[in-house]
């Protein structure tokens, strides 16, 4: 459908970070929820598959399934988005989290780290889910924070602006540099403790 209304404001909150994080960020809407944050995983599957085919340079995916029988079509596209030197971004609930996309190894999973301020990336080594990022989202006039959208796509919005932001920097720079350049930036974290 043509319409790009968003009923939930899920998206446009988590376009609203991007945009505060990387001015420059280019910004391309593929709508899959409609009154509630509930989509057909094959509608995801499509959805990613034309982000691939366009070469988008990072797909940011604030959701995710916990279902296994959709994690082999996800690792499939998200393959391809790697092979393609593409990043995929997306969402999880912890870093313990075992849940899809984000935990899959060609994707870069985050999840909102109440120990991170809002330039602040964590990286848990050796987690399913390894960084963790600020989950409050940006300062709107008149709303108190605590009345607003806050959580982990929130804080995947963040790492998706800073990968923009690490590409536009070296546009040559692929999944594997973008991992490495985001474990250069993190505050290390091991069970919980941060390494100075």
């Amino acid at each position: 459908t043509p319409a790009f209304h968003d009923a939930i404001g899920h998206g446009t909150a988590v376009a609203g970070i991007i945009r505060q994080g990387w001015p420059a960020a280019r910004l391309i809407a593929l709508k899959i929820f409609g009154d509630s944050l509930r989509a057909p995983a094959k509608l995801l599957g499509a959805a990613l598959e034309w982000a691939v085919e366009q070469r988008i340079k990072v797909i940011h995916l604030s959701l995710g399934t916990t279902n296994p029988t959709h994690r082999p079509a996800l690792e499939r596209v998200c393959r391809l988005a790697y092979e393609r030197e593409l990043v995929v971004v997306a969402s999880a609930r912890g870093s313990d989290d075992v849940i899809w996309p984000s935990a899959l190894e060609t994707v870069v999973g985050v999840f909102w780290d109440p120990a991170c301020g809002p330039d602040r990336i964590s990286y848990h080594p050796g987690r399913p889910i390894p960084f963790g990022a600020h989950g409050w989202p940006r300062p709107l006039p008149g709303l108190p924070q605590e009345r607003n959208f806050r959580g982990h796509s929130f804080a995947a919005a963040r790492v998706s602006a800073e990968v923009a932001r690490l590409l536009a920097e070296n546009p040559g720079g692929g999944p594997d540099w973008v991992r490495q350049q985001l474990i250069r930036l993190g505050d290390v974290v091991d069970k919980g403790y941060k390494i100075d």
